[in-house]
Formats: C-alpha cells, structure tokens, sequence
C-alpha cells in the first residue's frame, strides 16, 4: 500500500441534476414509526430535497475549503436559506416527518414563515443579545455563532463482513440556551454518482427551554455493496424569542461500505487528556487549572498551567510567567502537585496565553484501509459542549495550515511495519479553544472527529474508487477551575490570631463563623488572576480584594459572586454587617489563593452552610461554596413553562399532548 499525500485530490460528491431518480424500495424506513402526522409529508420530495440539500453542501464545502474557512469549526454545519424554496420545503417537510405541523406547532412555522419573508425581502434582522462568549470569538476574527450543530457518525465492531453497522445522532447546543430547539438525523445508502438515494433510517427531537438536544441514537445497518456508500445528513433548528436569534443549519457525514481481509480498525485513543487524580472518586472530571489550583491537600488538577525553566527543565505549577501545561505525576503527587515526565505542552504558536482555553492531546488515530490505497487527506475537528449553559467552542483549522494539521495536533502518519494495511496518525500537541469557554466554571463534553479520505484501486479488477473513514470519539465531564483571595488577605485562625493568606498551611484550622466553629484546611490552592480583581471597601473602613467569582455572604442576598456586588450591599464580617461604599475592578498582577475547609469528621458535624473562613474579618466561602455555587449559577430548576416565552407555550403544550398519546 502506498502512502502518499495528494491534498489537491479530495473528491467531491458527483450530484447529476436527476434529482428525482430515487430508490425507496427496500429502505428500511419500517426500523422507526413516525406519528400520523408523517403522512402529511411528501416522502418523494423529502428524499428529492435531501439529493438537492447534499449538492448544495458539496459546493459549500467545496468553497469553504478553497477560502481556508475552517478556522475556529466555520466548516462544521451549513446555514440554510429560507429563501431558497427547496430548501424551505426541505426543512418544514423534515419537521412534519418528525410529527411537527403548523396545526400542532404553529409558532415554530410562524417563525420559518417569518424568516423566510424577511430574507425575500432583504430585511436585516435585529439581535439585541449582548454575549459575552460570542463577541470574544468576534473579536479574534472567528465565527462562534450562537448555536452550534455536530453529527457525530461512528462505525460499530461487527463480525459479519457483509454488513456495516454504524450509529449516528444529530446535535444542537445553543449559549444560554433556546426557547425551541430541533435535531434530526436521516441515513441513506447512496450510489457513487449521489444520483440515487436509499433511506435507511432516521431519528428526531425537539426541547424546549433546553441548552443541549442530542437525538437518540440512530442505529444504521447497510449491507455490503461496493456501488453504494453510507450518507448522513443533520438538520437543526433553533429560536430564541427574546433576543430575535434563529439557527438553520444543515450537516452530512459519509463514509464507505468497505469489505476488509483482516479485521477491521477504526479508532481514536487517547493517552491526554484523561483522569490522573481522584479516579477512585465517582463522577470525578477531568479537571485543568489553567491559572491556579490544588498544589496541596487534596489534589484535584489532572492539568496546570506553569513556568518551564529553559535551562534546567524544571515545571513549576501555576508559576509566572507561564510557558504551557503539564500532567500531574499521579504516583507521586500523594499530598503535593509534581509534574509528570514527558507531559508537557506549549502552544504552537510558542506564546502562552493565560486567558484562552488550552487542553493537551496526546494519542493516535488508527484505521484499517485495503491494500493499494493513496492516502489524500486526513482532516479533523474537536468541540467542547457546554452541558450546563449551553453553547460550545470549537478548535478549527487555521488559514492556510497543511491537510494534516487540523485541530487535532496530528504528526505524519505512518503503515506498521508488519501489517501495511494499518494506517497510524499519532497526533501530540496543546490545542487551542480561544476563550469562549474559559470563564464558564461547568462540565464539558470533549467530541473530536477524524476523517480519513483515500483513492484505493481493487488489485482483482483494477478499478479504482474513494474511501472515506470517520471516527467520533467522546469523553464527557471535563472542567476548569478559578477562585482565589489576593495576596496578602489576612484570614483568621482557630485561635483569633490573623496570618496572611500565602502562610496557611494544609493542617491549620481556620476559624468558620461567629459561633466558634474552626475547619481544617485540607487543600491549599494558589495562582494568577489574569482579569481585573474586585476591590471591596466598606463604610467602616474595612477593604478585600477577590477574584470576581468568589462566593461572598451578604446580609440580604445570601451567598453572592464578589463580581455581583454593588455600592449599598450589605457583607456579613466578624462584627456584624458592613455596607459597601466601594466596589471597583482593578488590575492585579501578584498571587492569588484559596482553601478547601473541613475534614469528612468536622463537615459531619458542621452545617451546611459552614465551609466558609474570614477573610480581612469579612466571611467568604472556601473553594467547595465556589464550585458549587458556580454550578448553581449554570442551572435552572424552573418548570419549563416559566423559562419558556410565552410565545411557544401553545407549542409546548402541543407537544406534550402529542408525546402522552404516543406513549398510550
């Protein structure tokens, strides 16, 4: 098998005009039950206007490619058109497949209906959405666009080779989430020409008031065929009635039925980023401290950002000025943070900056092709999901980078020496997020894709054809962490006495709360702080700086984020409440800590509320308030009808009924 690189030579789907040439015997479209309302929907066109929607998007593609437009994942979905009367025919036909219609979902096709009339018509629509996540993507050149639509599409080990088994589901996550939000996924067999298409299959989905909608699993079995292909299309749509935002996006995913000598391989492995500390504890994530962190204690930073000495070698964690990130040595990081050998990462770009999101990859992508293949194109795209709030941030092809450097750091791939069939991409490097993501303390979800492209020629006939290979590949709950005291605070200890912030020690007690109550400090973070920290002063002549999401107690308000404060609040300190005359952001370039309070015996003991020290005489929370109290913040435990516009009420009442009925 050969291994060469033809970047020039990607194939593009061949769409004839004959758009309605279809084959819908034997499609398999009896593995789902649509509700009655699919026979509303005219199944000839649907698959005529999925043949259209596919053409359109090989030109899309086609273009997107050729202006180096996949810089921060612009390439991942295409905008759909309601002006375009194929195209809005191809979206209200899919959502009446999938039970909506304008009698059981009327806002939803007001809104198209709207749309469609307003880009007729040239109108420019109006946001008044003022998105801290997005105009930091703008602000970098980049397109992060309000809503963001993956198709994950992975093949499933199967030992029968004449039957390729894959699973596919379309995805939708909007930042702070959406008022109605809708996913579909469809899988056909198609010949080579893409003239003729097959229904295979489909899944749907529609939430409202959500932040992530993936549909269920569309599980796909095809049987060999050397003239067809498997094709995959996603359409998503998405409204928030409050600030006039819509999504209209449309995905494909392909791959080839391949019938193989030996057994086949199709894998992303991972050996970064993964769980190094705290894998003995449930549902524990995959934690990177970019700017401080644990360094004693309990330890909980698989990753952090530090300082490498060019001369010597040394790491040292959270230390300025910062160079890159490293693992942690989980065997002998026991009660202090050391770095792993041979686990370190600076940005390609050779300039390490603080405030953008960064995670480690290190692994390989591994694919079994047939023999005599020439390798054309080995792509890639990796995604965090922001599974609390919503939205997610992409790490893209840069302008005018090679075919094998896409967001996944790939390195030359190679045959094994005994088995030349074997394709390995080892890839190895610090992938950049931007700083979408960066200030939103929630679990993630990490999806990165590979896609391999090759013309192969058949050693029995001669005749030549292209293969393509994609993998998904997951790995949920992933954090970051931030949330410090400035240098120099002083706290108060179990015995009254008051001692810097940079002298406590894991061991000491500190004092908890007016009534006496002391917790041991169980794990000591510390760091930088990158953004302006908050200076608070009080009429009584008190002052605290903080970092911006430190839990204060107040008064009034209860536990409150230092950045949400303001002149008039009332904190709670050692003496009584104080008012605050001052709140001001100003700029900070020393250290900052934070303290973990209370061993299992004492929170035991302690209520619920106590995991809290004084901090120059005011009471703040420890690092645990912080965390939980920034999740909090990402979660709404309203009944939908309350964090629903009442314009989709009727929608959502619809669809309940229609959901009782199917499950009677």
């Amino acid at each position: 098998m050969k291994l060469t690189l033809n970047a020039s030579s990607r194939m593009l789907p061949r769409l004839a005009p004959a758009l309605l040439c279809l084959a819908m015997a034997g499609s398999g479209c009896s593995q789902q039950k649509a509700p009655a309302q699919q026979q509303e929907a005219d199944k000839q066109a649907l698959v005529a206007d999925s043949l259209y929607m596919a053409r359109l998007y090989a030109g899309w593609e086609q273009q997107v490619e050729s202006q180096g437009l996949r810089r921060g994942g612009r390439a991942s979905h295409m905008e759909i058109d309601l002006s375009d009367d194929t195209q809005y025919r191809f979206v209200t036909n899919r959502l009446q497949a999938a039970g909506s219609t304008p009698k059981n979902s009327p806002q939803l096709f007001r809104k198209l209906e709207t749309l469609r009339k307003e880009k007729k018509s040239g109108t420019p629509r109006i946001h008044t959405r003022e998105d801290r996540l997005a105009s930091a993507a703008a602000e970098e050149g980049a397109e992060n666009t309000w809503c963001g639509h993956l198709l994950p599409l992975t093949d499933v080990a199967n030992s029968d080779k004449t039957v390729a088994k894959f699973q596919a589901s379309g995805l939708v996550t909007c930042f702070d989430g959406s008022d109605y939000a809708f996913a579909n996924v469809t899988a056909f067999a198609t010949n080579r020409e893409r003239t003729q298409f097959r229904v295979l299959g489909a899944e749907s989905l529609e939430e409202y008031a959500g932040v992530v909608l993936e549909t269920p699993p569309l599980n796909i079995n095809v049987t060999v065929n050397p003239d067809e292909e498997l094709f995959v299309d996603s359409l998503a749509v998405a409204f928030d009635e409050e600030t006039g935002e819509s999504h209209l996006s449309y995905a494909v995913a392909e791959s080839s039925l391949v019938t193989l000598e030996l057994p086949d391989v199709n894998m992303i492995t991972y050996q970064h980023p993964k769980e190094l500390i705290g894998r003995h504890l449930s549902d524990n994530p995959i934690r990177t401290c970019l700017e401080r962190g644990s360094v004693a204690g309990f330890l909980d930073c698989d990753y952090t950002s530090g300082s490498k000495d060019p001369v010597t070698g040394v790491f040292r964690p959270f230390a300025a000025p910062f160079t890159g990130v490293s693992a942690v040595d989980a065997e002998s990081s026991r009660t202090r943070w050391f770095p792993a050998l041979n686990a370190y990462w600076e940005p390609s770009s050779g300039s390490y900056d603080i405030t953008r999101l960064y995670l480690p990859m290190r692994g390989a992508y591994q694919v079994r092709l047939p023999s005599d293949c020439t390798l054309n194109a080995l792509t890639s795209d990796a995604t965090i999901v922001l599974l609390e709030r919503g939205g997610r941030c992409n790490a893209g092809t840069a302008p005018g980078t090679s075919v094998l450097k896409g967001s996944i750091p790939f390195k030359t791939p190679f045959l094994d020496d005994y088995d030349r069939t074997l394709l390995t991409a080892p890839f190895d490097g610090l992938v950049d997020f931007g700083k979408d993501c960066l200030a939103v303390y929630q679990n993630v979800r990490l999806i990165t894709r590979a896609t391999m492209r090759a013309t192969c020629v058949d050693y029995r006939t001669l005749a030549t054809r292209t293969l393509t290979r994609s993998r998904f590949e997951t790995i949920d709950n992933l954090d970051w962490r931030n949330a410090c005291l400035a240098e120099g605070t002083r706290v108060t200890k179990a015995d009254g006495s008051q001692v810097p912030v940079e002298q406590v020690k894991v061991g000491d007690k500190l004092l908890a709360n007016g009534k006496g109550l002391a917790l041991t400090v169980t794990t000591v973070s510390r760091g930088a702080e990158s953004k302006p920290i908050v200076k608070l002063r009080d009429a009584l002549g008190g002052e605290v700086m903080v970092t911006q999401t430190h839990p204060m107690l107040t008064a009034t308000r209860g536990v409150v984020q230092a950045g949400e404060l303001k002149v008039g609040d009332a904190l709670l300190t050692r003496t009584g409440s104080a008012r605050l005359v001052g709140v001001e952001r100003v700029p900070y370039a020393g250290q900052v800590f934070n303290f973990a309070l209370g061993t299992k015996e004492e929170l035991a003991q302690a209520p619920a509320e106590a995991r809290t020290l004084y901090a120059n005489g005011y009471l703040v929370g420890d690092s645990q308030m912080q965390s939980t109290l920034e999740k909090q913040r990402t979660q709404d435990s309203r009944e939908v009808l309350t964090r629903l516009n009442g314009a989709w009420h009727e929608d959502f009442r619809r669809h309940q009924e229609r959901n009782t009925s199917a499950r009677r």
